[in-house]
């Protein structure tokens, strides 16, 4: 369950959201609204490009350990 944390608007506080309830993230009067699974959504100080490069940055990271855990991303003997 890899977590993203952001800043809510209005000093709100920070949040912790689970990546892969994720939906879409949009940008409506120069505010950045998350859209989460069932529903959900938060306003949040970040950029939508900054929130974007946040999951991307997490999926990369779990197809390169899951890569590297099967032992494909390993060097073979010269």
């Amino acid at each position: 369950m890899p977590l993203i944390k952001l800043n809510r608007i209005n000093k709100g506080g920070e949040i912790l959201i689970n990546s892969e309830h994720v939906v879409f993230i949009e940008t409506e009067a120069k505010t950045t609204t998350v859209h989460l699974s069932d529903g959900l959504l938060f306003s949040v100080e970040e950029a939508p490009g900054a929130v974007a490069n946040k999951l991307e940055e997490i999926e990369t990271a779990r197809i390169k350990n899951a890569i590297l855990g099967s032992g494909l991303g390993a060097k073979s003997p010269a």
